[in-house]
């Protein structure tokens, strides 16, 4: 739940809000248990395209009219940056790790460019909170002795011409003569006055406010920073998990040259995985194991041991099952 926008007085004009269209964080709620489901149920490549297919051709404008606008505006971002970083994981589960780095990167791509737009509408809104701090400690420091001077001095006043009408006081000529004085000067008093006890509650709110719209400025510029780093962390980890199998390849197909293997290559390597089970049973459930044949099939497309081993767990099955034999018949008694 975003913060309500703080009004900066004396900017009184208030606009009917129109409800909020469906972000994209709703549309990501909304669309993740379909997305997920598919996953489980060994639907990575199909997946991977649906996400693909959910995300915006160009990244939605940054509206930073406003505290409101701008927190809409990240939540948008919030959803659009989960909707990468699903369909990087479905890229992964398909074994299409190097699309994944490439999304990743994308990812990251979007996440600056979100930052330097809300650092772009935060900076005149930022200025103008702090002008109008300054602008209402300056006003308080004038006026609220002030306010005080001129409600002493009209009191005094009113209860002085009371008492002259009520006879209780008989000032002198002279005397008389200074209180018509200062009655013809009441009115340009009274409506100072006025001014001031409309324009201090104003100032007093300004003050109050404007830590909390610091505050929230804060809170925005950290959650975008946030995104940059888990963007950054996540296409760190995706180069990583690429490079070692490659850097694996590499040693194995090194070490076969060196053995004078007439064949080399990711396809030699896939079937060496593939002789020994349990480089994919050891894994931790049957969605991880699926990705990892996924995985070995983008390498060695039409891997036959990959392929059967991926429909076996499509079936059900433990990934390397075997068949029983079909029985053989008894021969026949002459």
């Amino acid at each position: 739940m975003r913060p309500m926008p703080f009004l900066l007085f004396p900017a009184v004009a208030l606009v009917a809000q129109a409800p909020a269209p469906a972000d994209l964080t709703q549309r990501f709620n909304a669309e993740l248990p379909g997305i997920n489901q598919m996953l489980k149920t060994f639907q990575a490549q199909q997946a991977m395209t649906k996400v693909e297919g959910l995300i915006p051709a160009e990244r939605p404008a940054f509206n930073g009219t406003n505290l409101q606008t701008i927190g809409q505006s990240m939540d948008n971002a919030q959803g659009l940056l989960s909707f990468y970083r699903l369909w990087a994981n479905t890229a992964a589960e398909a074994g299409q790790w190097e699309k994944a780095v490439e999304i990743q990167q994308k990812r990251l791509t979007v996440a600056q460019g979100i930052k330097a737009d809300l650092d772009k509408a935060q900076a005149p809104i930022a200025a103008q909170w702090d002008k109008a701090a300054k602008d209402s400690q300056d006003y308080l420091a004038k006026n609220a002795a002030r306010q005080q001077e001129l409600q002493t001095t009209l009191n005094g006043l009113k209860e002085e011409i009371a008492a002259v009408n009520a006879k209780t006081k008989k000032p002198d000529a002279k005397g008389l003569e200074d209180l018509k004085a200062r009655a013809g000067k009441a009115p340009e008093q009274q409506l100072e006055l006025d001014q001031i006890n409309a324009a201090l509650p104003v100032h007093k709110q300004n003050l109050v406010n404007a830590p909390k719209v610091a505050k929230v400025l804060a809170d925005n510029r950290k959650e975008a920073e946030g995104m940059v780093k888990a963007a950054e962390t996540s296409l760190a980890k995706a180069k990583a998990v690429l490079a070692s199998q490659n850097d694996e390849i590499t040693k194995f197909n090194t070490e076969q040259v060196m053995k004078k293997a007439k064949i080399v290559g990711k396809k030699t390597w896939v079937d060496a995985v593939l002789r020994n089970h349990e480089n994919v049973t050891k894994l931790n459930g049957t969605q991880t194991q699926a990705a990892f044949l996924n995985r070995l099939l983008v390498l060695d497309p039409g891997n036959a041991g990959a392929a059967k081993a991926l429909e076996n767990l499509k079936q059900g099955k433990e990934p390397f099952a075997k068949e029983a034999r079909p029985a053989k018949k008894a021969a026949k008694k002459k």
